[in-house]
């Protein structure tokens, strides 16, 4: 049988709001109430009604996170920085996943308002600066990671992915690479317009006949990786690239898994540049060349932001943080030999 507030007022011998003050606002009472309340919570296991508290109060103790694409590892990292971050503040974290569905983003947010959060950090697939907005205008603070709409109004934690993109692409047209091929889905994903933009850049830049070729991938998975490279096995060996910029890791990964099936070297014959940096890309077969992207600390970055403007309704300021790239060189481009002389990434 449950117990109540009342309950615990009667064991400890001091009134409700002495019992709601501990749960609330212990500062208030003195050493000995305290003792006598923790006591009969204690003998009576009685578990305070959260929600029922947060619908009297108007508010919730809780923010959320809208995720992109939750299955990929890079977002992990990232909910794990925004998680770390507002738990150790007295916060609870919920979870959702847009899977880059643009009308699920939106009911996630609608979803989040209903439930009295105040505050969230999401990763946009649409555009939703006019209801971030809204959800500010109506006291529920808003942090925004990755591309976004210009907003005097909300605050964003990005990455400079055309950067990103100019290092991938410096290194392969340095090493030598003249056939480039980025596989990724530059029309419909914002980061990866921008990261082929990079590269394309790079590219222009060196002044060198080198080529660049677009395979298209959906949804940037392993699997999306495998078709990708099986893709550019049917090609003559005269129109194969001789590098690939993979739009992430697991692209990456997918497409370096099927090469060494086929016998392809790598890098000897085609290099490999993945993206962001993940677990994955120490641990494959052929250790994987990449552009870090710090998932972890950006989240904790975002987490911070989001803190800091609930805590300061009044005096709210916007803030837009750039994250810079990094070049980790590895196995995928520099060989066996070479990258074991490697000391440091280049940045």
């Amino acid at each position: 049988m449950s117990k109540s507030v009342k309950d615990v007022a009667a064991l400890a011998n001091v009134s409700a709001s002495t019992v709601s003050n501990y749960l609330n606002r212990p500062h208030l009472l003195g050493e000995g109430s305290r003792k006598r309340v923790a006591a009969a919570i204690a003998e009576l296991g009685f578990v305070p009604n959260e929600s029922a508290r947060q619908l009297r109060a108007g508010s919730s103790k809780t923010l959320a996170l809208i995720l992109l694409d939750a299955w990929l590892p890079y977002f992990s990292d990232l909910s794990r920085g925004v998680e770390d971050v507002v738990r150790d503040r007295g916060w609870s974290l919920f979870f959702s996943n847009s899977n880059r569905d643009i009308e699920r983003e939106m009911a996630n947010l609608d979803m989040f308002e209903a439930h009295r959060v105040q505050g969230l950090v999401i990763i946009p697939q649409g555009l939703v600066k006019d209801r971030l907005e809204q959800l500010q205008g109506r006291g529920i603070e808003c942090v925004v990671v990755g591309p976004t709409e210009k907003s005097d109004h909300i605050s964003a934690v990005t990455f400079d992915d055309i950067g990103g993109g100019r290092l991938a692409g410096s290194h392969l047209v340095d090493i030598g690479r003249r056939r480039l091929a980025f596989l990724g889905n530059p029309h419909n994903v914002v980061q990866s317009a921008d990261r082929l933009e990079g590269l394309m850049q790079a590219v222009a830049a060196s002044e060198n006949d080198t080529t660049v070729m677009t395979v298209t991938v959906t949804n940037l998975t392993i699997e999306d990786g495998i078709e990708a490279a099986e893709q550019i096995l049917s090609m003559s060996e005269s129109e194969r690239p001789d590098a690939i910029f993979a739009a992430n890791d697991m692209v990456a990964i997918g497409a370096l898994n099927v090469f060494l099936r086929a016998g392809i070297r790598v890098p000897e014959d085609i290099a490999i540049v993945g993206y962001d940096d993940v677990p994955h890309a120490r641990q494959a077969a052929v250790t994987l060349t990449t552009i870090r992207q710090p998932a972890y600390e950006m989240g904790r970055a975002a987490g911070q932001q989001l803190l800091e403007q609930i805590e300061r309704p009044g005096s709210r300021e916007v803030q837009q943080r750039v994250f810079g790239a990094q070049l980790v060189q590895r196995e995928s481009t520099l060989g066996r030999f070479d990258a074991c002389k490697e000391s440091a990434p280049s940045v």
